[in-house]
């Protein structure tokens, strides 16, 4: 085996603040080279797509798609109301709902706190951490309790059946 070769060093003869530094000029970049068909080109092509959609929408085609997507966003706002007030009405008169709800210690006396009033499902009057007392931090809780199970259930076949090389 031979030896790894020695690095070369190179030494000036003047000590370093002996030697003048030269200024560079830097180069400003060129400018721009297009032609004017190019530019143009450009400016048609972008304006194009803004130009149809416009014309679309003021012709009488636009019109009516304008009314229909108001009719339909009018038939669904009335279904969402209809669907909240059936859900209100399933929950004002379920078991699982309201002051009268079963409770985590069953018939044993419990001074339940007020902030559980029996709105949201699973609402069986535990709160020891007092977590419930904030509805809106309560409410996202709730949000957050109900949307990453369904993430972990989206992801749990990558564990069950891992991809093999």
């Amino acid at each position: 085996m031979h030896p790894p070769p020695p690095l070369l060093l190179v030494h000036s003869a003047a000590p370093p603040s002996a030697v003048p530094l030269r200024r560079q000029r830097r180069r400003s970049p060129a400018p721009l080279q297009a032609s004017w068909q190019e530019l143009a080109g450009v400016l048609v092509f972008s304006a194009i797509p803004f130009t149809a959609v416009k014309a679309l929408a003021n012709s009488p085609l636009g019109a009516r798609l304008r009314r229909r997507l108001e009719d339909r966003k009018a038939a669904a706002a009335a279904e969402a109301d209809a669907l909240r007030a059936a859900a209100r009405d399933a929950r004002n008169n379920s078991f699982w709902y309201g002051d009268d709800r079963p409770r985590w210690l069953g018939p044993l006396p419990y001074d339940y706190p007020d902030h559980l009033t029996g709105e949201y499902p699973g609402d069986y009057g535990f709160d020891i951490a007092g977590l419930g007392r904030d509805p809106v931090a309560f409410a996202n809780y709730f949000k957050y309790v109900t949307i990453v199970p369904s993430h972990q259930l989206i992801a749990l076949p990558s564990f069950l059946f891992p991809l093999s090389e």
